[in-house]
């Protein structure tokens, strides 16, 4: 298993997703653990001197202004875990806990926060271990942190709260005591420094990111095999058209599919046929191609995201000085990238319903049979095919079009009007997360109609990529040639797209896709 070293600089999303899924264990670099010690010694020496810090010589948010004393740092910070974990709903998966984890410590690892050396490394070592606390996802209001969501991160680090270990959820104390570790008691800033960050947004960012990457490239190979199936005229991916608008995801979108239709004698049939096709077909470099360039925005802004100082107060170790009045654990960032990102998966999954409604519809698909199912003679009328997996699909589009409001502008102000504006990024976190869920499951239909309709047309005139494609469906599910749990095979298709198999025979074939 592979190590990543965090520095509070340089962490790359492929590096959380990595950590995330348990591929790979973190350390802090050494001279990230020197930076820690020094803000913690920077920050302690600063209040001996009667500086005014927040959230160690103040309460926090509207009780900002009333004092509180050294000797009773340990217990503020204490309570400020207990009474922010607040969160409610279900529990995040398992992979945006862990990435959460990771961020945090990258955060922390910058040396800026004043979190306490010990901290830090229990955060690391549960993370490492496989203690992961139970995190509810609804709470936070994306700014001053991801608050309740965090705090509930770090209960178990003080003994409390409830953490997944080994598949089993036990009390935040057994957790570690089986992992091997023991809580830590909070001192100076731990509490704060711990959950005043965007790392619920960001983790859930990083994984969408890293999953809408490869489902775009799967899209272009069901929008492919469609096509074919389709009759669809080839030069809808004509690179030369594509140079005359020159979007980069468009660029890359009409070259893998020029690309996988190379070769196809059903495609070149069809030219002697028609002049155009609809826009489901001829638009899907367009549509795809938004996908992927607001991709590269976010990945741009998540990663600077990740690697920033989301917190407050901050110490700076050069001025020797802390600031208490920042902002950077605001989310608006995240929040905007993701409703970016919630209304680009939405349009990927809307063109794919498009082509599977024509696929189904004897009327549009260029002979087909209705509902690309062919009973045998004397049972005309009895089977229904894929009728009702293109309801599935439109169910999908609609909840998604229902989730793209966008998050990042509902704020409501909290904290008695301390906090008076809020990214509510987490709001465009979770819906987001849903929208890539349902996207997935629209092309995975998608791939289950355009795998039959090529059967039925013929697939020995297919081009060799969507050949291999066919084939990689076919591995999992068999020919329908009379009706069953439809359910059941849109499952199956469903672990093809995220399992990349189906975009992993086209790539053994073809070579790999843009």
């Amino acid at each position: 298993m592979r190590t990543v070293e965090l520095t509070g600089h340089d962490l790359r999303i492929e590096d959380v997703v990595a950590v995330a899924r348990g591929e790979a264990r973190v350390r802090i670099a050494p001279e990230a653990r020197q930076r820690v010690r020094e803000g913690f010694a920077l920050l302690m020496e600063l209040v001996e001197r009667g500086v005014a810090v927040y959230g160690i010589t103040t309460g926090f948010g509207a009780l900002d202004r009333r004092r509180v004393r050294p000797e009773d740092t340990s217990v503020l910070q204490h309570n400020l875990i207990v009474s922010h974990a607040a969160g409610t709903g279900p529990s995040h998966a398992t992979e945006i806990v862990r990435a959460m984890m990771c961020l945090r410590a990258n955060v922390l690892a910058q040396g800026v926060t004043g979190v306490r050396e010990e901290v830090l490394d229990l955060l690391v070592e549960m993370l490492n271990r496989g203690v992961h606390p139970v995190v509810p996802e609804q709470g936070s209001v994306g700014a001053s942190g991801d608050l309740a969501p965090l705090a509930h991160m770090v209960l178990p680090m003080i003994g409390l709260g409830r953490a997944e270990w080994q598949g089993e959820i036990l009390d935040g104390t057994e957790a570690l005591f089986r992992a091997g570790l023991r809580p830590c008691t909070l001192a100076g800033r731990d509490g704060i420094a711990l959950i005043n960050g965007t790392e619920q947004a960001s983790a859930v960012a990083c994984l969408v990111i890293a999953e809408a990457v490869e489902l775009a490239r799967t899209a272009d190979v069901a929008a492919a095999m469609s096509a074919e199936a389709l009759l669809s005229l080839a030069s809808f991916a004509d690179p030369a058209v594509h140079a005359r608008k020159p979007h980069p995801g468009q660029a890359a979108s009409a070259c893998n599919l020029h690309r996988i239709l190379s070769g196809s004698g059903w495609a070149a049939e069809a030219e002697r046929r028609k002049l155009r096709d609809p826009l489901s077909i001829r638009c899907t470099p367009q549509v795809h191609g938004a996908l992927r360039d607001a991709l590269g925005w976010a990945h741009r802004v998540v990663e600077i995201e990740i690697n920033s100082a989301n917190d407050n107060p901050l110490v700076f170790l050069d001025e020797g000085r802390v600031n208490s009045n920042s902002g950077n654990f605001h989310g608006q960032h995240v929040g905007m990238v993701l409703d970016l990102l919630s209304a680009a998966l939405t349009s990927l999954a809307v063109i794919s319903e498009r082509r599977v409604a024509r696929l189904v519809d004897e009327r549009l698909n260029e002979g087909l049979p209705a509902f690309l199912v062919l009973p045998p003679t004397g049972e005309e009328g009895m089977h229904n095919g894929l009728m009702l997996a293109q309801y599935t699909a439109a169910y999908l589009v609609a909840e998604s079009r229902a989730l793209c409001t966008p998050g990042a502008v509902q704020s409501i102000p909290t904290c008695a009007n301390s906090e008076d504006h809020v990214s509510m990024a987490t709001v465009s976190a979770r819906k987001t997360w849903q929208i890539l869920h349902d996207a997935t499951g629209v092309l995975a239909i998608e791939l289950l109609a355009a795998a039959q309709a090529l059967e039925l047309r013929g697939i020995g005139r297919c081009a060799a990529a969507t050949r291999a494609a066919w084939a990689a469906v076919r591995a999992r599910i068999p020919t329908l040639d009379r009706d069953r749990v439809v359910a059941e095979d849109m499952e199956r298709a469903t672990s093809l797209v995220r399992s990349r198999a189906v975009l992993r025979a086209v790539e053994d074939r073809i070579g790999r896709l843009a």
